[in-house]
């Protein structure tokens, strides 16, 4: 009996742990992110920043990082 319970609250913990880390992921993966013309026609102005991306500076897309951007 104690075995099973045992076994249970392994599993569960494991089901807990992977939804954990899933969840985790696709949160990161979901930054937001911008077009560089999307910047520009929401009031902003493309800046690089020292880490080597751009982001929107300015506007309605303030702050939110330019994808697909290499310094056009």
């Amino acid at each position: 009996m104690r075995v099973r319970r045992l076994l249970g609250l392994a599993l569960a913990s494991l089901a807990l742990a992977g939804m954990g880390v899933t969840v985790s992921h696709a949160a990161s993966a979901a930054a937001p992110q911008v077009s560089w013309g999307d910047c520009k026609y929401g009031g902003g102005a493309p800046v690089k920043h020292s880490s080597g991306y751009w982001y929107c500076q300015g506007g309605t897309y303030d702050g939110q990082r330019i994808y697909g951007s290499t310094g056009y």
